[in-house]
């Protein structure tokens, strides 16, 4: 850079410097008006316009030459203003979206008075670009440091917020009595509405210290998606949260469909919808028993919602998975074979008892032949061994849980 570029920057930044209070307000003013939330009381607009005055102080410094770059760092004001923004789950982006427009009015206000100065049309230039790599700079470096602090905090906000509503949401769970309105207070949930509890998990390839953010998040998906309001959300763990959902039902197939819509492996457990205190109680111990049946399947199954209303008799089996392997083996022979054609003959099977033993609802809803209905049938008797009529239950339910359980319970082709 020239002398007389360097020399431009210099003057122009002390200039602004002594009149840095309306460039102050001009910024704080277009970046309230845009982005709202970050002014939303007198608390939190002092909180803007001191950070706005002290980054552009901190700034002007460099270009001034009584800061060198490398010592440049977030002023404390800036630091807990985005504490504060963590604590009101004002988004990151949004915070970050402040900063830029911050830096496009210092840019344009400073370009502006380089372009007034009686120097070449060159100097200018080289003025320019310097005032813009620099800005540039600045602002990446303050945005590393309040972005850490944001995270920092909004993570032990979440940790302390979520340990206190977990402490009440247990009581009530205990089924001890409680005092409703005052739980409603703390957990910020109506007790009385009609719910729809659910379990929602995440496995190792979540980032640990993302995890109850992720879950909270589709959590909110979840609800937006059923036009619901806002769920109660709290996690037992690092990996796990419990929600209830105040809606009358949520459908299965629309909570697939988000959660196929978004990058994280997050499965999700449903209860049924029941209504009160003693609801908010059922609905939870139902979507916990679904939860129990989606972890004994492992990853034999890519089923990413498993509900209540799904598990019919297996709710009431024990979860030790080799115990259901072995009856399901015992009842079914060779019909639990993994491979391709036992799996026809399976959902062949289940077709047909579970429509009443119809060859025309069965064939329906296969889109086969009843003739080719008939044949599978068939051949599964053969398969295992002893007619489908014998012991008619111990089958649909062992059914059921290849339904549910896969290859958890198969038998690998070939032992």
């Amino acid at each position: 850079m020239t002398s007389t570029a360097a020399g431009t920057l210099v003057k122009v930044a002390g200039s602004v410097l002594t009149e840095v209070a309306a460039l102050r307000d001009r910024i704080v003013e277009e970046v309230s008006g845009e982005l709202p939330e970050l002014a939303q009381d007198a608390q939190a607009r002092d909180l803007l316009v001191s950070t706005v005055r002290e980054n552009l102080i901190a700034a002007l410094g460099v270009f001034g030459g009584a800061t060198r770059r490398v010592d440049v760092g977030a002023p404390p004001v800036a630091l807990e203003f985005a504490r504060r923004l963590a604590q009101r789950g004002v988004p990151i982006t949004t915070m970050l979206r402040a900063y830029r427009l911050g830096q496009a009015a210092f840019q344009q206000e400073m370009i502006t008075r380089i372009a007034a100065e009686p120097v070449s049309a060159g100097d200018v230039a080289v003025a320019a670009t310097e005032l813009s790599s620099v800005a540039f700079g600045y602002i990446d470096k303050i945005s590393e440091e309040v972005v850490e602090a944001y995270q920092l905090e909004r993570d032990t906000w979440l940790r302390n917020r979520n340990a206190n509503r977990l402490a009440k949401v247990r009581a009530v769970l205990s089924g001890k009595a409680v005092e409703s309105g005052e739980i409603e207070k703390a957990i910020g949930y109506v007790l009385a509405d009609r719910h729809v509890g659910a379990v929602l998990w995440c496995g190792p390839d979540v980032d640990e210290g993302a995890r109850l953010s992720s879950l909270e998040r589709h959590a909110g998906l979840l609800a937006t998606a059923a036009g619901g309001r806002a769920p109660l959300v709290v996690a037992p763990d690092a990996s796990t949260a419990w929600a209830w959902f105040p809606a009358s039902s949520i459908d299965p197939d629309l909570v697939t469909r988000v959660l196929d819509g978004t990058p994280e492996p997050v499965r999700v457990a449903l209860g049924d919808p029941a209504s009160g205190l003693d609801g908010f109680r059922c609905t939870h111990q139902q979507a916990l028993q679904a939860q129990t049946v989606a972890l004994m399947a492992g990853d034999g199954l890519s089923r990413s919602v498993t509900t209540a209303s799904q598990l019919g008799p297996l709710a009431l089996v024990s979860a030790d998975t080799a115990a259901v392997a072995t009856w399901v083996r015992t009842v079914l022979g060779a019909l639990a074979d993994d491979d391709e054609q036992h799996r026809r003959m399976r959902e062949t099977v289940w077709a047909y008892l579970s429509s009443g033993s119809s060859l025309m609802l069965a064939s329906q809803e296969l889109h086969l032949h009843k003739n080719t209905i008939q044949y599978r049938l068939r051949k599964a008797e053969q398969a295992r061994g002893r007619p489908l009529s014998e012991g008619r239950i111990d089958v649909e339910v062992a059914l059921l849980a290849c339904r549910l359980l896969g290859t958890a319970v198969l038998r690998p082709v070939g032992d």
